[in-house]
């Protein structure tokens, strides 16, 4: 499966991807307790609140209930109608405190300040071009005010699987409480470039009947790339940031391999 065929945000274009996404998420044991981590940092920060790759909304949403004002922005115009849906839902004096913008991070132009940013959900390493990541920090620190803070989360790579062609897992279904639609996502193939430090993935996602019939599929990919913990160090020293924390899980839980990369870091 060659590397160039993955296109790093396909799977956020539509469809049964964007539609399953949240009930999947909820299944990533490594974010368990995110919401509550942000919400902490914002209520310990205060005031305006950027999140970038704010996609459905799972995170934006309960931070405005919280009585924050929050911009978020997506490349995903599908996973913003997704947000904007919630927003709606809430009372008129919280969704009005929603700001939501089409554009990729990495060119993101805003003239607003904030005190506490976001790039949640291993959003960041969708920027596979590291001159793409740099870009992005810089701009995040243009638009912090003096002091203000941003947080980044990754994934750490073990790199005993990030050679050759990793074995795919096995299909995962979720069931949606509320409607009650089933889904399952088959990984069709796995592929790694230890030189660009990326993986990719092919997978199949298909809406199921009560019986296991198969109602509706498409496939689509990903590609995400790894970065060690001392090149994130260097890479937000180099963009005017001092590194506060970093965290291997939610829990705040001191940096571990194979763990998260959860980074507090200070604009100076």
């Amino acid at each position: 499966m060659p590397h160039d065929d993955l296109n790093p945000n396909a799977f956020y274009g539509g469809g049964l991807a964007v539609e399953s996404y949240d009930l999947f998420a909820a299944e990533v044991g490594q974010l368990t307790g995110d919401i509550d981590f942000y919400l902490d940092l914002a209520r310990d920060r205060g005031g305006k609140v950027l999140e970038l790759a704010c996609g459905t909304g799972r995170i934006l949403t309960p931070l405005v209930e919280a009585g924050f004002e929050v911009t978020g922005v997506d490349i995903s115009r599908a996973m913003l109608d997704v947000a904007d849906r919630r927003l709606q839902a809430l009372r008129p004096s919280a969704w009005g405190r929603a700001r939501l913008v089409s554009a990729p991070m990495q060119d993101f132009e805003t003239q607003d300040r904030f005190d506490l940013v976001l790039i949640p959900a291993r959003s960041f390493q969708h920027l596979i071009d590291p001159a793409d990541q740099r870009k992005t920090l810089e701009r995040v620190w243009r638009c912090l005010n003096p002091g203000g803070v941003l947080v980044i989360d990754l994934f750490d790579a073990r790199l005993e699987v990030c050679v050759g062609e990793p074995s795919p897992p096995p299909p995962r279904e979720v069931v949606d409480a509320v409607s009650g639609r089933r889904f399952r996502r088959t990984c069709l193939g796995r592929h790694t470039n230890p030189f660009e430090q990326t993986t990719g993935e092919r997978m199949r996602i298909e809406e199921l009947d009560a019986q296991g019939v198969v109602l509706g599929s498409h496939e689509t990919s990903w590609t995400l790339r790894w970065s060690t913990r001392q090149e994130m160090a260097y890479l937000l020293e180099l963009t005017g940031f001092e590194a506060l924390s970093v965290y291997s899980d939610f829990q705040r839980s001191p940096a571990a391999y194979g763990g998260e990369q959860i980074w507090v870091a200070r604009a100076v």
